[in-house]
């Protein structure tokens, strides 16, 4: 299966359709954009920009996604990072394309969405789970 195919399939059961632009196409989920991106023909990479991590409280955001990304426990199978240049908290998400079909796809984007709406929930409202391996959105 290629990019372009996956992500017809997906377009489908979603009932839209996707553009591949240049190996890449965006998903608005609850006004959260995931981007899906061919990293060569091999490999699907999942991406979400959360939002910008307050100054108030960063050290304990940062350090409860440390706590997710452990076993990924509360990330969905995904990773949380944070990038330099904005403050914003990242979720991403790589898979093989050959492993996927639409249904399977679409099945991840879902999980996917889901725990990113979750985090990025967390960062607006500033609410932090007691521990985020402690049960939180665990897989």
């Amino acid at each position: 299966m290629t990019f372009g195919e996956l992500i017809d399939g997906l377009g489908k059961n979603l009932g839209i359709e996707l553009a591949d632009e240049g190996g890449a196409t965006a998903v608005e989920v609850d006004g959260l954009s995931v981007i899906l991106h061919a990293a060569g023909d091999d490999i699907l990479f999942v991406h979400a920009d959360l939002g910008e991590i307050a100054p108030e409280g960063r050290e304990d955001v940062v350090a409860a996604a440390l706590e997710a990304n452990f076993l990924y426990q509360a990330t969905g199978g995904a990773t949380l990072a944070v990038n330099r240049q904005d403050g914003h908290l990242h979720i991403q998400k790589y898979n093989w394309i050959e492993r996927l079909d639409a249904e399977k796809a679409l099945k991840g984007l879902n999980n996917f969405a889901d725990v990113a709406l979750a985090w990025r929930k967390i960062l607006e409202d500033r609410k932090l789970p007691e521990t985020a391996t402690g049960g939180f959105m665990s897989v």
